[in-house]
């Protein structure tokens, strides 16, 4: 007997994993609005507000950052109090720490929270 996971069809021989993976992906799915501010002396940016595809990685997002305001080391935190794994994906941390339908986040030159 099949089952079906955001309309794709899952039988027995589907393993737990597979199921998993599709279901995250389906959630993962989408843009994801992005709000970003500057701490201390870091230069702003000329979008603070931006989309990004959801699926894309934190890495993914903060080499953006680095490349759009030409800098070499950026610290990006999230809810400002940490700086999120570099394999998170955006729309998890959306998810979990978005407000108001978006994911803000801060940046600065040096660490600024520990």
């Amino acid at each position: 007997m099949a089952a079906f996971v955001g309309g794709a069809a899952v039988d027995e021989t589907s393993s737990i994993a597979d199921i998993m993976e599709l279901r995250l992906s389906e959630l993962r799915a989408g843009k994801v609005e992005v709000q970003v501010k500057p701490i201390g002396n870091a230069p702003a940016a000329r979008q603070p507000r931006f989309t990004i595809d959801g699926s894309k990685r934190f890495c993914d997002l903060v080499t953006y950052l680095k490349k759009s305001l030409n800098l070499e080391i950026l610290h990006v935190y999230c809810c400002d109090a940490f700086e999120p794994m570099q394999d998170e994906s955006i729309a998890d941390l959306k998810r979990c720490f978005g407000v108001g339908g978006r994911l803000t986040l801060s940046y600065s030159r040096e660490a600024a929270f520990s």
